[in-house]
């Protein structure tokens, strides 16, 4: 049954005494979360931590252990590693007075975009990375979005890409170890970064980032790899920087191009927010989404390109503004089970559309591949079904979305944009839409078992852990199912049209209720939009608004 928890996380942060505050603090993370994703998969399904409590506790609210500012833009997911959690934002609650500026009004926060380090058992701020804004303006670094890129950490250091288009190397241990690596930063005060390196995308390789860069790094081994983001101008036609990279392959601990690709040069549909997966089965490959809409897999020391994916039908069209059928990417791709998983989606801006959600056979597409380096295996003759003759090359495992052709159907797509990267538990995937509806579909085959309305638009992805998957809303609302290795399906969803309008209101209806019946165990209300996801590690868990940490736990533990 549905608990109603409409008490708000500040509410029950609130209700503890001061006693209480200092002294519900866990133990330092046994587990990590160190990028987005959890790991070079970026499947957004933790398997290791357990022990998670309930978000938040609506009697007594204990397994609420501290909160920390942040700025009032947040879009980054936590990252959990070496007990610091780190988190992307920009300025507007400053943290040294330095980053203030005096106006007419009075004193105000300098727009900047910063990285956060944060103690993860106890809160305390540690340091934090200051970037100013570019002075080219909103085309290139939009105003207040500060950091949107969520770090990488491998070791004492910290990987991630700047407002500036810098892909920057930071000292974990900010300077309380003394001043490593390069010695010129601007900003030098305690609670700043030591950056150890940073690679200017802009300047060394003419990249045009379109409103930001916000690419979150992939490292593997001692190579980082990342998406530029380079884009379209402010008109959205022109693409300033054709010839510009679209992916680098950079030394991690130098910073130097180990090697970098364009493929999608003028055919770049408006900017390049997704980022790069890895997996070494069956062979060793980073899987790369890119701003031409389709999916692309290099191998991670040379560069050459493997094999090639079209996340679009063949004969759509992309048009200014969103109306258009044809979409790029913004979720990452995730790899499990011999598979990579993918959604199509713009720029939120540009509201909901059509969209499809594809599994890629990863041993076929290599197979298909080897012959002939860089084949296209996307499927042929928009079929859909992998094992028509016509698919014979192709890798095509199955395919969700695209119109559904039902008379009195809700809509005309059975799949709309998405912003989200995928959740896979088992043979259960987790994906979300952007307009906020949950799908739960069969890994294997791509079958629906429901469809859940959460009413609120989804930038975040859904998140499992402990036998759970969190779907975090704009509207500040945190969904909480519970997941089923076998779920049951419910109702009647795409296999029979509505006799009329009436029906489908009723189906809609019953499915709705149904799924909240069986599947959703809490909704908990928060006093300000969530646009990132959550993280779990060590059996706390970390959720962000717009401007604030939460840490959950409990107390003892």
């Amino acid at each position: 049954m549905l608990r109603s928890l409409a008490l708000t996380a500040a509410a029950v942060f609130a209700a503890l005494t001061p006693t209480a505050r200092l002294t519900a603090r866990p133990p330092p993370p046994a587990t990590t979360w160190p990028m987005f994703g959890g790991s070079p998969t970026r499947n957004m399904a933790n398997l290791n931590d357990h022990g998670i409590p309930d978000i938040p506790d609506p009697g007594k609210g204990t397994n609420l252990l501290w909160t920390a500012a942040l700025g009032s833009r947040t879009y980054t997911q936590p990252v959990v590693a070496g007990g610091r959690v780190y988190v992307g934002t920009n300025n507007e609650q400053p943290r040294n007075p330095r980053d203030t500026v005096k106006t007419v009004d009075g004193i105000e926060p300098a727009d900047k975009g910063v990285l956060m380090c944060f103690d993860a058992r106890t809160g305390k701020f540690l340091w934090q990375a200051v970037h100013d804004k570019l002075p080219s303006g909103m085309v290139n670094d939009w105003p207040k979005e500060g950091i949107a890129s969520s770090p990488a950490v491998d070791g004492d250091r910290v990987y991630y890409v700047s407002n500036r288009a810098e892909v920057v190397c930071v000292d974990a241990n900010g300077f309380a170890d003394g001043n490593q690596g390069f010695q010129g930063e601007k900003y030098r005060d305690a609670t700043d970064a030591d950056v150890l390196w940073s690679v200017d995308m802009m300047t060394q390789f003419k990249v045009f980032p379109h409103n930001l860069a916000c690419c979150c790094p992939l490292v593997v081994g001692d190579v980082v790899y990342v998406v530029t983001t380079n884009g379209v101008d402010e008109g959205h036609v022109n693409i300033p920087s054709p010839d510009a990279p679209s992916v680098l392959a950079l030394d991690k601990r130098t910073g130097k191009l180990l090697w970098s690709d364009k493929s999608p040069g003028k055919n770049i549909l408006h900017s390049q927010w997704s980022g790069p997966a890895y997996t070494a089965d069956p062979v060793p490959q980073v899987i790369v989404p890119l701003g031409d809409g389709w999916l692309r897999a290099f191998d991670p020391a040379t560069g050459i390109l493997l094999w090639k994916f079209d996340g679009n039908p063949k004969g759509t069209r992309y048009e200014l503004g969103g109306t258009g059928t044809r979409n790029d990417f913004i979720g990452y791709p995730v790899v499990h089970g011999g598979r990579v998983y993918i959604g199509t989606g713009q720029d939120p801006e540009h509201f909901s559309g059509i969209a499809h959600f594809w599994a890629v056979d990863l041993a076929r597409a290599v197979e298909n591949g080897r012959t002939n380096p860089g084949r296209d295996v996307s499927p042929r003759w928009n079929c859909f079904y992998p094992a028509a003759a016509v698919n014979r090359r192709s890798a095509l495992a199955w395919h969700y979305g695209g119109p559904d052709l039902r008379p009195f159907a809700a809509r005309d797509f059975v799949f709309g944009r998405t912003l989200s990267t995928a959740c896979v538990v088992g043979d259960v995937l987790y994906a979300g839409e952007t307009q906020g509806d949950l799908h739960c579909l069969d890994a294997r085959t791509g079958r629906p078992y429901w469809v859940y309305d959460t009413k609120g638009t989804l930038w975040a992805s859904p998140y499992y852990v402990d036998g759970k998957v969190y779907v975090a809303t704009e509207s500040g609302d945190l969904f909480v199912f519970k997941h089923a290795s076998r779920p049951e399906a419910v109702g009647d969803i795409y296999l029979t049209p509505p006799a009329g309008p009436r029906d489908a209101n009723v189906r809609r209806r019953g499915v709705q209720k149904a799924v909240e019946s069986r599947c959703l165990l809490a909704k908990v209300e928060f006093d300000t939009p969530l646009r990132a996801t959550p993280a779990a590690a060590g059996g706390m868990f970390y959720i962000t608004t717009e401007k604030t940490l939460y840490a959950f736990g409990t107390k003892g533990q």
